[in-house]
């Protein structure tokens, strides 16, 4: 009686360490495929936050030139004595307004940079954590793997040197 629970609980190993080697299999192939499509994700949006910096990079160089420009053409007296005759103010005016326009686009520039690398950084520490996850999953898969033949291997083993006593307990089984 008690090598046939014995032998019914390592049958029951056997299909619990299978089970859990098909079970996690579906689930790293679909992890595999969820990190595939983050890494496309990343690398088609890493171009976009360069172009992003570039864009930016220009900007500020292009404020920087305004500024100074407006900065030599306002210490010039004589520019300025013109302006005020013949333009009433107006082209000094804005200036400071298309100064203070570029500073905004800029500051909004620096914003969605900001965001985008903070994105681009939570994409990376989440694909790097699912990549981590993953090979704990074929970690477990593997041992379950291993768990299944080595039950199996024993249960073969022990059915053949018990295979009297089994039979004997199957038949009291079935008669009784």
């Amino acid at each position: 009686m008690i090598r046939t629970l014995a032998f019914l609980s390592l049958i029951l190993l056997v299909l619990a360490s299978a089970s859990g080697y098909l079970y996690l299999t579906r689930k790293i192939a679909a992890g595999e495929r969820y990190i595939a499509e983050g890494q496309n994700l990343i690398s088609r949006e890493s171009p976009s936050l360069e172009a992003g910096k570039d864009e930016l990079a220009a900007g500020k160089q292009q404020l920087s030139e305004g500024k100074k420009e407006y900065e030599r053409a306002h210490d010039n007296p004589l520019l300025v004595f013109a302006d005020t005759l013949f333009n009433g103010g107006k082209g000094f005016a804005e200036g400071r307004e298309k100064i203070a326009e570029g500073e905004q686009q800029v500051a909004r520039g620096e914003n969605k940079v900001a965001v985008g690398e903070q994105r681009l950084d939570k994409g990376n520490a989440a694909l790097s954590s699912g990549m981590e996850k993953l090979q704990q999953g074929k970690l477990a898969r593997d041992v379950c793997a291993i768990g299944a033949v080595t039950f199996t291997l024993l249960a073969i083993v022990l059915g053949y040197f018990w295979r009297r006593t089994l039979a004997k307990s199957l038949r009291r089984s079935k008669a009784g």
